[in-house]
């Protein structure tokens, strides 16, 4: 460092002198008792004016009143009414309330790339072009699953169906009228399986009767001809009528060609099956016309009744050979356990077919959704946020290849605590900002009904929509937000008016405001005492005023609502300032103070 010039002239030293040597005596020491006397004195002075301070500081702050001897003039404010509001505020970040990321899912090469960065793009728009042999081969693999489980589901069906028409098979009636031949001993409780033979049915209200005519004669019969129908056995002749005639050739051991014609005649209940007949014709110039040879009459329609399902007997008619039945009757009845098992069983099988076959059919639409993403086109309209490919670039299963984001509509989500709750609902408008200044206007989309608790507080998600059609939002941007939470019009007075005081046997803290009483102005009747108050509160009432309980309702961050005990105009005692101005009022206890 730098020494400072000396600017103090130096001075020339003044010649010394010698004093001339004194004469010894005893002068000396009676000068030094001297000095020593006048230091007592001195000593004891000094000692005396400390103690005279201590004792007049003694009296000043113990003895004497002087509390106010360094303050101003009391402020007072004077109740008006007014409009207060109360705000909830908050932030949260900006994001685009409709995004889509494209992800590779299988390897591939870039082929092409459309878009870049930044890009405002339209839906359907193309991005980019990768081949990828793997995805290919995953959808046709895909596709050839689902080929072979759709089949397998209808087979499964099909199984089913047939289940169920047993199931309604398991009552068996007769197919017609008729009577019951070759019937099988069947009891209650016996086991049946599918197939097996109950009885034959025979209708024998009408017989049939096959002859065969030479092809020479097949211009003169035509179906339903009346013929002459002679039975041997009986020595009778029914008219019967030609119902069928089939033009088949039959060779006939002289030579002949002949074809068939069968007959249908009514049965007087005389006649039955396998009885030697035969039937007389006349062609158009009336002459007759001769079967090859005689034939066997047979019943006109016979059914062989069997069981179709499995099943035990649980009820049987009384059947018996050549008993007469009806269209409709019932001969048997099973039971349903075994089908209904069968059905249980093949109903399982289904629900496993269908989950496989739905896992099948979201394989294929993952696979072709892979195979579009490897050709993708833009699925929203929007701006390229990002973009990995690059031609000729070898991309890797998982990759991110692009993130369109439409910042045309922007959502911010927030939470809002258990306190704030109530005030907010879907559909209401709220001012957003961003650190810019820039101001928003948002609606409440949605708001959570269950709330969840973070380090003890209870707070409820909630969605804001903020349109942004210039796009000067982006998304990341933190918006700060705010909204009124409730408003009401009253008598206001500044926050600080108030104090508050807990009253013997009280378990909540009473606000009360200190009244200025006006010439005039009675003392309210519910005013308080004052020697109740805490010491501290005594101190600071000013000897104009009066303590007034109040009710309190809604503030801010300079006024409080005052709901009861104020009126417009009424003035209250706010603090006495200090006339140095080193501080206002008096410091406030703990019985000033709101609990």
């Amino acid at each position: 460092m730098k020494m400072a010039e000396q600017n103090t002239p130096v001075m020339d030293p003044a010649p010394v002198h010698t004093p001339a040597p004194q004469p010894s005596g005893k002068a000396p020491e009676r000068k030094k008792k001297n000095k020593k006397i006048v230091k007592n004195i001195i000593t004891a002075i000094i000692v005396l004016a400390v103690i005279a301070a201590a004792g007049w500081a003694l009296w000043y702050f113990v003895f004497t009143d002087h509390k106010d001897s360094n303050l101003g003039q009391p402020i007072y404010d004077t109740a008006m009414t007014g409009t207060i509001s109360t705000t909830v505020r908050g932030g949260g970040a900006a994001n685009a309330k409709d995004s889509a990321t494209i992800t590779l899912a299988a390897d591939g090469v870039v082929q092409e790339v459309y878009v870049t960065q930044g890009q405002v793009v339209n839906a359907g728009d193309p991005l980019y072009v990768v081949t990828s042999p793997a995805a290919e081969e995953a959808l046709k693999t895909a596709q050839e699953a689902l080929v072979a489980q759709q089949e397998a589901m209808s087979k499964l069906n099909e199984e089913m169906a047939d289940l169920q028409k047993s199931r309604n098979d398991l009552t068996i009636t007769a197919p017609h009228g008729g009577k019951l031949t070759e019937v099988s001993d069947v009891k209650v409780g016996d086991p049946m399986t599918s197939g097996s033979q109950i009885a034959v049915l025979v209708d024998d209200t009408k017989l049939k009767l096959s002859l065969y005519y030479s092809y020479a004669y097949e211009n003169d019969i035509s179906v339903g001809q009346t013929a002459e129908i002679s039975i041997p056995a009986t020595m009778t002749t029914r008219t019967g009528t030609v119902e069928k005639i089939n033009k088949v050739e039959r060779i006939v051991p002289e030579g002949s060609v002949t074809f068939e014609v069968v007959f249908v005649l009514d049965n007087p209940g005389t006649l039955t099956a396998d009885m030697v007949a035969s039937a007389s014709l006349t062609d158009s110039a009336g002459n007759p016309i001769y079967p090859y040879e005689n034939g066997k009459l047979a019943y006109y329609q016979t059914t062989t009744i069997a069981t179709k399902a499995s099943g035990p007997v649980e009820q049987v008619a009384d059947l018996m050979n050549y008993a007469n039945v009806t269209a409709g009757q019932v001969l048997l009845v099973q039971g349903t356990n075994d089908i209904d098992e069968q059905i249980r069983a093949k109903q399982e099988q289904i629900n496993t077919a269908q989950e496989s076959l739905t896992k099948a059919q979201q394989a294929v639409t993952d696979a072709e959704k892979n195979v579009q993403n490897f050709s993708a086109t833009a699925p929203i309209s929007g701006t390229v946020v990002t973009c990995s490919l690059m031609p000729g670039m070898e991309v890797t299963s998982g990759t991110a290849a692009i993130v369109i984001a439409d910042n045309a509509v922007m959502t911010v989500n927030i939470q809002v605590d258990d306190r704030n709750r109530q005030y907010i609902s879907e559909g209401m408008t709220i001012n957003l900002s961003d650190w810019n200044g820039n101001s928003y206007m948002g609606v409440v989309e949605t708001v959570a009904v269950q709330g969840t608790n973070e380090n003890g507080v209870t707070v409820f998600p909630a969605t804001i929509r903020v349109d942004n059609p210039t796009g000067t939002l982006m998304g990341g941007y933190y918006l700060d937000y705010e909204f009124t939470a409730a408003e009401s019009t009253g008598i206001l007075i500044p926050t600080q008016d108030v104090r508050y005081y807990t009253p013997e046997g009280a378990e909540k803290p009473q606000a009360v405001v200190y009244l200025q009483l006006q010439p005039g102005q009675e003392t309210p009747e519910n005013a308080i005492d004052k020697t109740t108050l805490p010491a501290d509160m005594q101190e600071e009432i000013p000897d104009d005023c009066v303590v007034v309980p109040v009710e309190t309702g809604l503030n801010d961050d300079m006024n409080v609502e005052i709901t009861s005990g104020l009126n417009d105009g009424d003035v209250v005692y706010n603090n006495t300032p200090s006339e140095d101005g080193s501080y206002y009022g008096r410091k406030a206890s703990a019985s000033s103070k709101a609990g």
